[in-house]
């Protein structure tokens, strides 16, 4: 330990996205964390100690985005919305003032209790680039809607309140949800307004998919319709370097968390591979270079170990995982005296197959190596093996603070 005193440490997040999970007869009861073979974690772990993280709390099931939120230390009502991450990211501009929603063109299938959501259609830029063209010829006024990509569009009502309840159930086969000012709201003339115009945007949204030519029978043989989601406001947060006194950036390849970075005043650099290990290869380099330019802190995501997990094949994210270790082993940033690793994940990603869950509401291991971590008697990392670590039981918004204790950044508190 004492190779860094007088100089300074470097922080190094890494959350390894959906990497926790349940256990599973096929890996002996074990989780696929567990089953996978993971040197390099592992040795990081016997040189540092862990704790079990939850995010928000316990049997909470946290979207990455707010989970993200609490490991940055920021805390739930300064949260702005995903949709306006997603904004940043694409460059849209956007007014205080505006309430903005996500929209996504889905199948809708008849069910008892009414229209049950199915999955995101992809209609291709060209074809989502009419729809919105259409859609915003029909809008009310004060509501407009601009495209974002191929899946998203950006749903803004002038002067509006994001306390609505969205229509996107978000699991496949559910009802869709009726468009209404959220508990508490509901004698709030804004809120009131709003939900009166998304609910009306929705309906010339039906009229605009008709209109751009978009048979439901020739596309599907269902029926189209929209669902709305992610209610946001451009609330800009207390900048990262205010917050915690560190330069930093971030290493990303999805919207949300380019957007997240931007809105923090962290350097963002987009990189990612479809194939587990070079992603997260490309991404540590990309790291390397962000802390070469005076970078105290780095921010790397990888969602591989998510999507494997959506897949309901505890086998398969296995082998993500071990490839995500190769790859961390073939890093010249383990040569470095000078960093703090901190390694966690946003929340468990159960590989089920079973649409009522999305995440999972169990505690994740976090592993600190470098600086001033202790060292446990934990030489293992994985969800299980953390409960004995020497961090104990950490909330999300812990992480960072102990992380800048951690790279002696942390103040003398006197009361």
């Amino acid at each position: 330990m004492g190779a860094f005193i007088g100089r300074e440490v470097k922080v190094l997040l890494l959350v390894l996205d959906g990497l926790a999970d349940t256990t599973h007869e096929e890996l002996g009861w074990r989780t696929p964390l567990q089953a996978a073979r993971t040197k390099t974690l592992d040795f990081l772990a016997s040189g540092g100690a862990q704790g079990l993280l939850y995010p928000l709390g316990p049997g909470t099931c946290p979207s990455s985005e707010v989970a993200h939120w609490a490991i940055f230390g920021y805390d739930p009502p300064s949260f702005p919305g995903r949709t306006y991450l997603h904004a940043l990211h694409h460059g849209i501009g956007v007014s205080r003032d505006e309430a903005l929603f996500t929209a996504n063109v889905v199948r809708i299938v008849p069910g008892a209790e009414g229209p049950l959501k199915g999955g995101i259609v992809k209609l291709g830029s060209d074809r989502m680039e009419a729809f919105v063209a259409a859609w915003n010829r029909l809008l009310p006024p004060g509501v407009r809607a601009v495209f974002m990509d191929e899946d998203d569009i950006l749903l803004a009502v002038e002067k509006g309140s994001r306390m609505v309840v969205t229509s996107d159930p978000f699991l496949v086969g559910h009802p869709l949800r009726r468009i209404s000012p959220r508990a508490g709201w509901e004698d709030k003339p804004s809120a009131r307004r709003t939900a009166r115009l998304v609910s009306q945007a929705m309906l010339a949204g039906e009229d605009a998919l008709r209109e751009a030519g978009l048979n439901p029978e020739r596309l599907s043989g269902e029926a189209l319709g929209l669902v709305i989601k992610w209610p946001s406001r451009a609330l800009p947060p207390e900048p990262w370097s205010r917050r915690h006194g560190m330069e930093a950036g971030a290493v990303v390849s999805t919207p949300c968390f380019s957007g997240m970075a931007a809105a923090l005043g962290m350097k963002v650099r987009w990189s990612g591979s479809e194939e587990p290990g070079e992603d997260l290869s490309l991404k540590l380099w990309e790291a390397r270079g962000l802390f070469e330019e005076g970078c105290d802190f780095v921010f790397v995501h990888t969602k591989h170990a998510d999507e494997a997990a959506h897949t309901g094949r505890p086998s398969l994210k296995v082998e993500v995982i071990e490839a995500m270790d190769q790859a961390l082993a073939e890093s010249d940033l383990l040569d470095r005296d000078d960093l703090l690793w901190v390694i966690t994940c946003d929340h468990p990603t159960p590989s089920l197959g079973d649409g009522r869950v999305i995440h999972g509401g169990d505690p994740v291991p976090v592993l600190f190596h470098g600086g001033l971590a202790r060292r446990d008697l934990v030489d293992r990392f994985d969800e299980v093996s953390a409960a004995s670590g020497g961090y104990g039981r950490l909330e999300g918004r812990e992480v960072m603070e102990l992380a800048r204790y951690l790279s002696l950044r942390a103040g003398y508190f006197t009361g």
